[in-house]
């Protein structure tokens, strides 16, 4: 047996033509419910069936007309077909020449031609209330009619009076028209909800707020969006709200029939973009559409959009990145976390391989404009001309080979995000003036353009050079200085920070998928002790090439001590000639040669060298350290060492 997943309920006054109609439906495996009742009871009795989640009510005779007008869901009527009132009458003949026959509303076509065919007298009883057919029997039997043909209600109503009484019952015919019927309104309900369920689906699904209006103006429907959007036009049951029709232009498509895009209105204080159609069925308009969003989230869309497409420009890094549990990187971190947030110009300055750029990237991803693009730029690498159309774009037909239509700078491009001009102090006079007037107004123009164009980018700068000297030397403007160091930054060198080399040393292996490479504790003495001029990058390289040299994962002492011999002599050969007033002091020929074996010598020779180093330095013991290639530690130890 096939399940069939619908209800059906049949209400009737008569209980033998509900129990035809329930015999029948069981020959065709259809789940029937019974319910007698009489006309008056029927509406509600039915009402109380659709909210219990029956799908298709059925009636019989009246019954079922009286249920159709009133009930908004489809309704069968189980009709009694001629036939079967033929059949019924041919039986009352047998018992009397006078009969009535009732019939539910208006009177029908067929008694005279019945009344004919059978040689009988035939008394039609139109009725819309028990009361009315009460008074229409009594009123036949005081007329003499010897039998009453109808539904079981007028049977037992007849026989309540003594007369005698024929039900018409449903054909075989009539019950298979009215159940295919019935099934053919279930599909069709139960399609509609999936339809509906889905339609549903789409609107809750859309950012965009939806609003549907019938002829009248009144809400036909609406989603979650649109009533957050609209809160105070909407109540919380989605009822309209005071000229709704008209803030949404809905009365305007209602009245015209055509629809409109892209229209901008403020409405209680929102900017929304809308869009409305009328909704027509056969030609004729329905009702009208809204959609509608609010016109700073579109903008924000079309941003990613567009930024989509470029690839890059995104940070890479954040404050976790910054490495390191020395006192200075733990200031460092804090310091960038609270500049982060403040979203002024910044400039950070550092030794080359300090990660100025990495802190950048760090400080874009922890502030407010974390959504938006980080385009980074080395000033020193361009030429002015190509620098100036990167950072400000062209127009087209502004130089020879323009590209048609022209090009975005990159300010644009860091709309609504930040643009990180690395090594700033090299950028020329020119570009610095254009630069101060972008930072003044937050505008820029185009090469060969002449339309100013609104960024909104923050600006954070960086460079190795002291910008302060670079003001005094007269290479840098003064004005653009401080519009560029509203917030400064010095990233510490590597040699004033070594307790951080371990943890940077494996931090780097870890990357180079070299994590089993062993690293001693002697071996990370020698690391410390290195006075590191390159900073984190030297480091790196190092450690490259001591990945590429060295067998298996043990620790190779001796090839890190000739990498970093190597280094040393390197940096030697890649100093600068140094000026003669930089030039440290002879040093007596005696006092170098002095008494003891090598080793002793030695010592005495390194302390007189680290001495005439402090004195050249006006005793800056970092500046010393840094100079003679060792750490501040390192200089420290030496000197506290003395003779042995």
């Amino acid at each position: 047996m096939s399940h069939v997943p619908f209800r059906f309920a049949f209400v009737s006054n008569s209980l033998p033509v509900a129990q035809t109609v329930r015999d029948y439906a069981a020959t065709r495996h259809l789940p029937m419910e019974i319910r007698l009742a009489g006309m008056e009871e029927a509406l509600p009795v039915a009402r109380a069936l659709l909210a219990e989640g029956t799908d298709v009510i059925l009636g019989g005779g009246g019954t079922g007309k009286l249920l159709r007008r009133h009930l908004r869901r489809p309704v069968v009527t189980i009709a009694r077909s001629h036939l079967d009132i033929l059949e019924a009458l041919l039986k009352a003949r047998e018992h009397a020449d006078y009969i009535a026959c009732t019939c539910y509303g208006a009177l029908p076509p067929w008694p005279a031609l019945f009344s004919e065919l059978l040689r009988v007298r035939l008394l039609p009883v139109p009725f819309t209330t028990t009361q009315e057919l009460v008074s229409g029997i009594s009123r036949a039997v005081d007329q003499g009619v010897g039998c009453v043909v109808g539904g079981g209600i007028c049977a037992e109503i007849a026989q309540a009076q003594g007369c005698r009484s024929v039900v018409v019952t449903p054909g075989e015919e009539a019950l298979e028209r009215a159940l295919d019927e019935a099934l053919n309104i279930a599909r069709s309900q139960q399609q509609d909800r999936e339809q509906t369920a889905w339609l549903r689906g789409v609107l809750e699904s859309l950012h965009e707020g939806i609003v549907g209006v019938d002829t009248d103006g009144r809400t036909a429907t609406s989603n979650r969006a649109a009533e957050v959007l609209l809160e105070d036009l909407l109540d919380s049951a989605g009822a309209d709200g005071p000229g709704l029709p008209e803030s949404l232009g809905l009365a305007k498509a209602l009245k015209t029939g055509r629809g409109e895009e892209g229209i901008i209105r403020r409405i209680n204080g929102r900017e929304l973009v809308i869009n409305t159609r009328p909704i027509l069925v056969d030609g004729k308009p329905r009702g009208a559409l809204a959609a509608f969003a609010p016109a700073a989230r579109l903008r924000d869309l079309s941003r990613k959009l567009k930024n989509s497409g470029r690839r890059g420009f995104i940070a890479r890094h954040n404050l976790d990145s910054l490495l390191g549990a020395s006192p200075a990187m733990r200031e460092l971190r804090l310091q960038a976390a609270r500049f982060a947030d403040a979203d002024a110009a910044l400039h950070i300055h550092g030794e080359s391989g300090t990660g100025k750029e990495l802190l950048a990237h760090a400080l874009h991803q922890a502030g407010p404009r974390r959504n938006g693009p980080f385009v980074a730029l080395n000033c020193g690498a361009l030429p002015d001309s190509l620098l100036e159309s990167e950072l400000f774009g062209y127009d087209e037909g502004a130089f020879t080979g323009a590209r048609r239509g022209g090009k975005e700078g990159l300010f644009e491009m860091a709309q609504d995000g930040s643009i990180f001009l690395d090594e700033i102090a090299d950028i020329s006079p020119a570009v610095q003036i254009r630069l101060l007037r972008v930072l003044e107004t937050g505008e820029i123009f185009r090469l060969g353009g002449d339309r100013p164009i609104a960024v909104n980018a923050r600006v954070i700068s960086s460079s190795w050079k002291d910008l302060v000297e670079e003001v005094r030397s007269g290479r840098f403007r003064a004005d653009l200085y401080y519009r560029l160091s509203l917030l400064r930054l010095q990233t510490p060198p590597l040699r004033e920070r070594p307790e951080d080399i371990p943890l940077l040393a494996r931090h780097i292996l870890a990357r180079l998928n070299m994590a089993h490479k062993e690293l001693s504790p002697h071996v990370l003495g020698l690391l410390k002790d290195y006075a590191w001029p390159g900073n984190v990058r030297e480091l790196d390289a190092l450690l490259r090439r001591y990945c590429l040299l060295s067998d298996g994962g043990q620790c190779d002492r001796a090839l890190l001590e000739k990498l970093l011999d190597d280094l040393r002599a390197t940096q030697g050969l890649l100093a600068p000639a140094e000026r003669p007033a930089d030039k440290a002091p002879t040093l007596p020929a005696g006092r170098a040669q002095g008494r003891g074996n090598l080793r002793e010598r030695l010592e005495t020779l390194e302390r007189e060298i680290i001495r005439a180093e402090l004195e050249k330095c006006a005793h800056n013991r970092g500046r010393a350290a840094k100079n003679l290639g060792i750490s501040a530690n390192t200089l420290w130890r030496k000197m506290k060492a003395g003779p042995r």
